[in-house]
């Protein structure tokens, strides 16, 4: 999320990967997520942290306003591309309660902002660490095969993929890059609050990072019998919005829509502050989060790398 996976990655996290259930693109039976804030769609509402967008101003422009858990204004990339894919329109945290049957064949979200793959990650924000995500995706492996038979369940997760899961059956991956890590407003606050420029150093660190991921993915494909890996650019499209701000409609790409736009993120973004009157307008909604209006052109982005490569013909570019 064959299966897909894209990695955004932010302040605090490495990254996050999304999974698609299918057998060619565009047409997905189910999409699954794994990561951190940037594709979470609500399951640290269920757990105790402080690590939680389930109050306002998060979800202002949510159909019905409400905040649902997602760290952004609206929708994440998660959510576009399964309506992108006419899966459904919204997908839900798997810790959400009394989750439908409809709900685990067309996919869910193991995802849990603040999370990250290194489980020392979690320690202080006791958040989901990856490794307890996967074990979330065996039981919810479980659950398929109560709902259509083991062989069913094994033939959908068959053509889902990440590496962690390749022994439970995994086996196809689209996995983007970081992206300018050192554009984020919470790291020019940082480090460059006056002058509000892209850190230069961060943002190399994220491409040597790329180049690094890339490589390595060619050789978890070739040491991985069956698996079909395909890498995808994330790097450069976001950073094409920064450098081209009015060609996507933004008009700030330096601060968030969230109060001062500079440090406000999770707790801190909260119904005490004032937003911006129109967050279309922004790149990034709190000070290290996309807005929903930036997730839609990734999710477009990222939609045009699924057409021109089916993934059980893909290759690492």
């Amino acid at each position: 999320m064959g299966i897909a996976i894209t990695c955004f990655a932010f302040i605090l996290l490495v990254q996050h990967c999304i999974i698609i259930n299918a057998k060619s693109v565009p047409k997905f039976p189910a999409i699954l997520i794994f990561g951190d804030s940037t594709v979470d769609t609500g399951n640290n509402n269920y757990i105790s942290t402080i690590f939680q967008g389930n109050h306002r101003p998060y979800g202002e422009n949510f159909p019905g306003r409400i905040p649902t858990g997602r760290f952004s204004d609206g929708k994440l990339v998660p959510d576009f591309l399964a309506s992108m894919l006419g899966i459904k329109e919204y997908i839900p945290p798997f810790l959400q309660p009394n989750l439908s049957n409809h709900d685990l064949l067309t996919g869910v979200n193991f995802a849990s902002a603040g999370s990250g793959y290194d489980d020392l990650t979690t320690t202080a924000t006791k958040v989901i660490p990856m490794s307890d995500q996967i074990k979330y995706f065996e039981q919810y492996i479980q659950k398929l095969q109560l709902i259509i038979g083991e062989e069913k369940a094994q033939k959908l997760i068959s053509g889902a993929l990440v590496v962690d899961l390749y022994n439970l059956g995994v086996r196809n991956m689209l996995v983007a890059g970081l992206p300018p890590v050192g554009c984020l407003p919470i790291q020019i606050t940082a480090k460059s609050p006056f002058l509000r420029k892209c850190i230069k150093e961060e943002n190399f660190d994220a491409q040597s990072y790329n180049v690094k991921l890339a490589t390595l993915l060619k050789q978890i494909q070739d040491a991985l019998l069956g698996s079909n890996i395909l890498y995808s650019d994330s790097y450069h499209p976001f950073m094409h919005m920064i450098n081209h701000p009015k060609k996507y409609g933004f008009l700030k790409t330096r601060r968030g829509c969230c109060g001062s736009g500079t440090y406000e993120a999770g707790p801190f973004c909260n119904k005490h502050r004032p937003v911006c009157k129109n967050a279309s307008e922004y790149l990034f909604w709190d000070s290290i989060h996309p807005g929903e209006s930036a997730y839609q052109h990734l999710s477009n982005m990222a939609m045009k790398k699924l057409r021109h490569h089916k993934l059980s013909h893909s290759k690492i570019h």
